[in-house]
């Protein structure tokens, strides 16, 4: 045998696709169907390719016409892997009608070698390796198209150069260059060597397609991080915003409510230095005075305090462990003000178990602010203004429940309603319940509207969490702070004092 020969050709061609089997499942660890499908192609071609190279020693069924057959069939197999790549579904079929026209390609080849002769035999092989070949580019070619991998173009004319070779290889059937495998003319060498390079060519190309569409991924994701990233900023800014403009909304009330606590000190304390200036003062009717003052400070400094907890800015996922029933109660204290204002009655259903949450509580509370202020929006034409507040929890998730007494919302309006910048009021700028929307979905939770037909109905969910872990010897937290035992009658907000709602909404 010379020393450069064409079954030197498959020998070397053949230990190639057998380690690129190897190759290919070192690059992939864990083998998708596409991988998969290219790593069982490079050893049918191996194996096949050695079997070729013993022609003279084999049976001619089994080194001949079923090794041509499981040959093309690779080609194809090979196709089909670049399609897993963008398209999914069934394999079984695709995997059936292969083998059963490898079937019937094999069984065809075989009695083309029995009976009609080489020439035949080498158009039915050229065809089945030039055009299984030239379909390959086809996929390769969509692939490229929907990822701009710049190596799937590559494939693209691999495969297309490669099955070109094969139909040039098919002129031995008219000139007789070629007709034997394995024979020493120049035109044999030639074709063949440039074969196998291109069929070397055909799996490096694969692996670097693969390497890239890995690399394209990962960029993908850190992009998509980016962009999460600096939308859940700008949403934090948004979001701070609307915390602002919903108080500036409401800040004539509570300057309102704040003068009373802050009159009622104001006249103690001149009815202290009037008793002082005109020696009239008794101890007991002092220290009576000073205990009014010191609650009404205290009033007034928990008012600040609940405005100053709304509206201050957090940072981003900031989390905690704390009961709903806390941020319930100072964001009804907050919308008091303005729901005396509107003739407003609200009712708040029994909460007699805490209600834990894992999230942050400031942006919760303005979640429920903005539902509570949408709900008091919506009747300001409506003769009955009454919000209902249903609480409720089960095993997986806690529920609260706005439902007011206005006109409701139109279909259409219920589908847009939470898109940003979508509102119905004339004046609204559309980002309170897009922001709501946002803020539960950090968290696991959503938020749906309803009409109830004597007006909307918005349900906000989120997951249950547990409590928080408490030190030996300390109180459980079965209660919210300051809270007392939970009652469901309504706060009729007429002549309202604001200092007794908030002693009122906790029970």
């Amino acid at each position: 045998m010379a020393a450069y020969n064409v079954q030197s050709l498959f020998v070397f061609f053949a230990i190639i696709s057998l380690l690129g089997g190897g190759v290919a499942s070192l690059c992939f660890k864990r083998l998708d169907t596409s991988a998969k499908y290219w790593t069982v192609a490079t050893v049918l071609w191996g194996i096949t390719g050695m079997v070729t190279v013993f022609r003279n020693e084999l049976p001619q069924l089994w080194s001949y016409s079923i090794a041509i057959g499981v040959n093309s069939a690779s080609f194809i197999l090979m196709g089909l892997g670049i399609v897993r790549l963008y398209k999914q579904g069934p394999q079984w079929p695709s995997l059936l009608a292969l083998s059963l026209a490898t079937v019937v390609y094999t069984v065809t080849m075989e009695l083309c070698r029995l009976h009609a002769g080489p020439k035949v035999t080498l158009v039915l092989s050229g065809l089945a390796f030039g055009l299984s070949s030239i379909w390959c580019a086809y996929p390769a070619h969509v692939h490229f198209k929907l990822t701009r991998n710049r190596f799937s173009m590559h494939m693209r004319w691999v495969m297309a150069g490669l099955g070109l070779l094969h139909l040039v290889r098919m002129q031995g059937a008219l000139t007789g260059w070629g007709v034997e495998t394995f024979g020493q003319d120049a035109w044999t060498l030639g074709i063949w060597s440039a074969i196998f390079v291109f069929g070397m060519m055909r799996y490096f190309t694969y692996v670097a397609m693969r390497i890239q569409e890995q690399n394209d991924a990962r960029i993908k994701a850190a992009a998509a991080l980016a962009r999460e990233e600096e939308g859940r900023r700008l949403g934090s800014q948004l979001a701070q915003l609307e915390r602002q403009q919903s108080l500036g909304i409401m800040s004539a009330a509570l300057a309102h409510e704040l003068n009373q606590p802050l009159g009622v000190i104001l006249n103690y304390a001149e009815l202290l230095q009037h008793q002082q200036r005109s020696g009239t003062s008794e101890p007991a009717m002092t220290l009576s005075v000073l205990d009014d003052i010191i609650a009404n400070t205290s009033r007034a400094s928990e008012i600040i305090r609940r405005i100053r907890r709304f509206i201050q800015p957090r940072q981003i996922q900031k989390t905690e462990h704390f009961d709903m029933r806390t941020v319930m109660e100072d964001v009804l204290a907050l919308v008091a003000p303005e729901a005396v204002r509107s003739a407003i009655t609200v009712t708040k259903s029994s909460v007699p178990e805490p209600m834990w949450v894992r999230a942050d509580p400031v942006l919760l509370s303005q979640v429920l602010f903005n539902v509570l202020r949408n709900a008091m929006e919506a009747m300001a034409d409506s003769s009955v203004r009454h919000i209902r507040l249903d609480i409720g929890q089960n095993k997986q998730e806690i529920q609260i429940g706005v439902a007011d007494s206005g006109s409701g919302l139109s279909e259409e309006a219920i589908q847009k309603v939470g898109e940003p910048f979508y509102t119905t009021k004339p004046s609204g700028m559309g980002l309170g319940l897009s922001i709501s929307k946002s803020i539960l979905s950090q968290y696991g939770g959503r938020l749906l509207l309803t009409n109830t037909g004597s007006g909307t109905h918005a349900l906000m969910c989120l997951p249950k969490g547990s409590p928080p872990a408490v030190k030996q010897g300390a109180d459980r937290p079965d209660r919210a702070p300051g809270e007392q035992e939970h009652c469901a009658r309504p706060i009729l907000l007429q002549n309202f004092d604001l200092n007794r709602a908030i002693d009122q909404v906790a029970c």
